[in-house]
């Protein structure tokens, strides 16, 4: 299920936003067939992408506190309404036509009692694609944050506008 549980627009500050803007990112390949393994859904998405990304694998952006870009912007979370013993973030920054397919988190797969959460750090806008299951997120605005907690559904995001597109991801888990 894909939940809205709260709108945190003030959090999402011109700081932040002009910080990601002008920021590269680590740039990840959409298709990672060393990680795609270890589960049948894994396995079967790493089968199915492999004839067009073998050829030629695609990227996108992503911001975390590893991130060269991050060192020394400081970083406090918005306040959630569930805690786990571990939590992980990272902004994702889709310049126009990126993408990253139909996937499970290979992250997610062995860890117990997880819990996602996607936060939109812009009004939505056609093109701007976020698919969750049989849901397309549309219509959402800055600062919303939606709750997703099966570690198993598949989802996928893309670029299809003129406008990047930025979101925050956050995991916990125990």
């Amino acid at each position: 299920m894909f939940e809205f549980i709260k709108n945190e627009k003030d959090w999402v500050t011109d700081e932040l936003m002009n910080h990601l803007s002008t920021s590269n990112g680590d740039k990840i390949p959409v298709w990672q067939p060393d990680r795609w393994s270890g589960h049948p859904t894994l396995e079967m998405f790493r089968e199915s992408a492999r004839p067009f990304f073998e050829k030629d694998t695609p990227y996108f952006q992503q911001f975390n506190t590893r991130s060269k870009d991050m060192q020394g912007f400081e970083i406090t979370l918005p306040e959630l309404p569930k805690v786990r013993k571990h939590c992980h973030w990272w902004f994702v920054k889709y310049l126009p036509g990126q993408m990253q397919t139909m996937h499970i988190d290979p992250h997610l797969v062995e860890v117990s009692n997880p819990v996602r959460y996607t936060m939109f750090l812009q009004d939505y806008e056609p093109g701007h694609v976020f698919v969750f299951d049989d849901f397309l997120a549309t219509n959402y605005k800055k600062g919303d944050l939606f709750e997703w907690s099966d570690p198993e559904c598949i989802h996928a995001a893309c670029n299809l506008s003129y406008n990047i597109r930025y979101t925050l991801q956050i995991t916990l888990h125990d």
